[in-house]
């Protein structure tokens, strides 16, 4: 894993930067006549952005993400998604906006209370 800069405050999205890898995923798609399972593997790269300032008034520190979901049958490529994890240290929220080549996006957030000492 590479470490993220020191003077930059990610919260909980510090642990995420770096490359995963996995290889258990099995899709399961209904179909009429039974389900279709596909067994997959995948691969997600987190990089440190940095931080950035909204309105002169907001820090956000700021990941990006690329997230490739493979076939293991034929290597064919069936989720590819890209987007940003965004910490907002002042008002402890988290906020993830992705993007999918369907025309699919999406802004999620939510609170996150760290932990004292």
């Amino acid at each position: 894993m590479t470490q993220p800069s020191k003077c930059i405050n990610y919260g909980p999205l510090r642990g995420l930067i770096g490359n995963w890898e996995g290889d258990k995923g099995v899709d399961i798609a209904p179909e009429p006549e039974g389900a279709e399972t596909n067994p997959y593997y995948e691969s997600l790269r987190f990089e440190a952005v940095g931080d950035v300032t909204n309105a002169g008034e907001q820090t956000l520190a700021v990941l990006s993400y690329r997230q490739l979901v493979r076939r293991k049958v034929d290597d064919e490529i069936f989720h590819h998604e890209i987007g940003y994890w965004i910490w907002d240290a002042a008002a402890e929220t988290v906020m993830h906006s992705l993007a999918i080549p369907r025309g699919v996006t999406l802004l999620a957030g939510g609170t996150h209370k760290t932990e004292a000492d």
